[in-house]
Order: C-alpha cells, then sequence, then structure tokens
C-alpha cells in the first residue's frame, strides 16, 4: 500500500487531498498542530488515515515530525501543504518571521529530513502547494529575509509562495539522478479556512472572504490537483514544474531564476541547520 504524507492534513486542501487519496487505497499520515483536530479528521478520512503531531512554528517540531516518518516503512509521496496567512507580523518559536518558518521553512526542513527515506522508496514525488499569489512578489526579498523592514500580509504571503516554487526548482534539480520528483502547484481559489487560522484582519479581513465566496471554488474540489500531481501515471518522471488549472505553467519570471533558487536554498539551510 502506498503512503502519503499530507501536511496541514486536518482542513481544507490537505484533508481533502487526503480523504481522496484513502478513497484510492492509499495510506495517509496527516500532519497538523492541533491533536484534536487531526483525530477528529482521521476518523473522518477513515482506517487508512494516521496522525502525527507538530506545530511548523518550531523546528524542534518538525525534527520529531522528521524522525518519527523516518520510521515509516515507506513514504511515496511527500505534500507540503501547510500554510498560514497573518496580518500582523509575528515571529516563530525559533526567531523567524511566523510566514517565513510556516509557510516555507519547516517545509524545506522536512523535506530535508525525508530525502533519504524518499530516495529509498524511488520512483517517489514530493508536491509543494504553492499560489498563483506568487506573481504579486515584486523582487525576492533576500535582504530583508525576515520582513524586518517592511511587512504585510500580501507581501509575506506573495514572497513565500514565490519561495514554494523556487525551492521546487532547486529541489527537483538536486534530486534529478535519484527517481523523486519535486513540483508546486497552485491549487485554484478555493473556499479554505486559511484566514480563519491565521489572524487576517482590516481590509485582508474583509476582501480575503468575500473573493472566496465570490470566486472560490467549493473544498471539495480542493484535491483535485494535489491528488493528479500526486498520482498521475503520465507526470511519472515530470520534475520542476508549476501547475495550475490542471496543467503546467509558466510561472513568473522571478519564480524561473535557477540563481534565486539555488540562493534561497542556502539561506534557507543556514537557518534550519543553524545549530547543527
Amino acid at each position: 500500500m502506498k503512503t502519503a504524507v499530507v501536511t496541514g492534513g486536518n482542513s481544507g486542501i490537505g484533508f481533502e487531498t487526503a480523504r481522496e487519496l484513502a478513497r484510492r487505497g492509499w495510506r495517509v499520515i496527516i500532519t497538523g498542530r492541533d491533536a484534536a483536530k487531526l483525530r477528529a479528521a482521521a476518523e473522518a478520512i477513515g482506517p487508512a488515515a494516521y496522525v502525527q503531531v507538530a506545530d511548523f512554528a518550531s523546528f524542534a517540531d518538525v525534527r520529531g515530525l522528521g524522525a518519527a516518518l523516518d520510521n515509516e516503512p515507506r513514504i511515496d509521496v511527500l505534500l507540503n501543504n501547510v500554510g498560514v496567512a497573518l496580518s500582523r507580523q509575528q515571529q516563530s518559536r525559533d526567531g523567524n518571521d511566523m510566514m517565513l518558518q510556516v509557510n516555507h521553512l519547516s517545509s524545506f526542513l522536512l523535506t530535508s529530513l525525508l530525502l533519504d527515506k524518499l530516495k529509498a522508496n524511488a520512483p517517489a514525488r514530493i508536491v509543494n502547494v504553492s499560489s498563483r499569489m506568487h506573481r504579486n512578489a515584486r523582487d525576492f526579498g533576500f535582504d530583508d529575509f525576515q520582513f524586518t523592514r517592511s511587512y504585510s500580509v500580501a507581501k509575506a504571503y506573495s514572497r513565500t509562495k514565490l519561495y514554494n516554487v523556487l525551492f521546487t526548482r532547486e529541489l527537483a534539480r538536486r534530486l534529478a539522478e535519484f527517481g523523486v520528483t519535486a513540483n508546486a502547484l497552485h491549487p485554484g481559489m478555493i473556499q479554505t479556512e486559511i484566514g480563519k487560522d491565521g489572524d487576517l484582519r482590516g481590509i485582508a479581513g474583509l476582501v480575503w472572504p468575500l473573493l472566496q465566496r465570490w470566486n472560490g471554488r467549493p473544498i471539495e474540489e480542493a484535491s483535485r490537483m494535489p491528488v493528479h500531481l500526486a498520482t498521475a501515471s503520465e507526470l511519472e518522471g515530470v520534475t520542476g514544474k508549476y501547475f495550475t488549472t490542471g496543467r503546467a505553467a509558466e510561472p513568473s519570471r522571478l519564480a524561473q531564476d535557477d540563481a534565486a533558487a539555488k540562493r534561497l536554498w542556502e539561506m534557507s539551510e543556514r537557518l534550519v541547520f543553524a545549530d547543527q
């Protein structure tokens, strides 16, 4: 039986994806920070669902998650789905900007910890949930990586979603010879709880829910793109791509910069492995 790890699997896109994979006969491991919500989600998914509690605001939690998952007999797909949107800037337990850590750094860390496991189970796949909002990033922001000089929810969300695509690009390059693919996706405008899970306030708190209500697809459709990237036979060996509306598409100009992708990897590596 194939196994998928779905981060942020207790609600929204992660939950719907885990449930659809379970329906197709997969074993799914869902992660989240709230044990009660995870147990409820696993019960709704069925007996093929297992839970691992980890708060992506803590590198220690992510390392514990990586160690637990390393004991799994196999991992065929890692779906990096967890994400937040925060109007008010916050710091993680590790002293990083919260959106930077939850939306990028912790997924970078977990993926790094699981690379040997994924290689051992090749062919395997890594699927990173990004967003078309990555196109709104005006620069790489490497000189203000922690949003110390300037912060807004739109800037931080767009830039961290850009990092998801750049991370995918460099990851695919590094895994080219190991039978593990890495692709990113925009799931479409989905009526999720991301704004409610964060602390969206003011204009963002008003506009985001309205956009989802007017333009968003039902949450039941949320699994379509992630499941396609995780399972489609025609995507065997396809790597380093960005998918939207059911097909590969060209991401933003910034997201195609190989030098920036390499620099992001090196900066991220220094932060997540700083104490080692």
